[in-house]
Order: structure tokens, then C-alpha cells, then sequence
């Protein structure tokens, strides 16, 4: 692996820059939490989008989903991985 930097996706929903007032989130927590910290899958959202609010990451299955597809996506593509190596790291596939 490479070493541990944050992975370069970013979109409207987030920021992969910390800023004043921002909560990190793994996008693979629980048993991953530790893998996606040092895979560099995480994202600073407000709190609200975190878990301040009925709309945060953490209540929203949507948005909880979708982060997921992009961590994959974006772990495949900077790592130059398969699918199949996803699912030996992480346990199942998003896609």
C-alpha cells in the first residue's frame, strides 16, 4: 500500500481537507475503520452532514451508500486494484 494520504475525491458532499469545525468520517468505520484510515478513506463533513442531523452520513442511508460507491471506486483506481482485492481488504463490494 501506499503511504497514508487522503485519497483524492471530492465532490459537492465533502472535503478531504480538514477545515474549522469539520468531523472526520471513515467511509468504511466499524471492523474497517482502521483499514480506511490508512487507505486514506476518510472525509471532513459538518456536523450536520455527520451525525448532527437527520441528513448526516450516519442517518442518511443514501448518502451512507453512496460514499461507499466512491471510496470503492477511488480505492480501485489510485491503487490499481481489482474489485476482488477490494473484497479481500474490505469484506464485500459497494459496486
Amino acid at each position: 500500500m501506499k503511504e497514508n494520504v487522503s485519497i483524492m475525491f471530492r465532490d459537492d458532499m465533502w472535503e478531504i481537507e480538514r477545515f474549522e469545525g469539520s468531523h472526520k468520517h471513515h467511509i468504511f468505520g466499524g471492523a474497517n475503520r482502521k483499514l480506511s484510515e490508512q487507505d486514506g478513506l476518510f472525509i471532513y463533513l459538518t456536523p450536520e452532514m455527520h451525525n448532527m442531523s437527520d441528513a448526516g452520513i450516519h442517518f442518511n442511508t443514501a448518502f451512507m451508500d453512496y460514499a461507499h460507491v466512491v471510496g470503492q471506486r477511488t480505492w480501485q483506481e489510485y491503487y490499481k486494484k481489482t474489485k476482488e482485492d477490494f473484497i479481500k481488504r474490505y469484506g464485500r463490494s459497494y459496486l
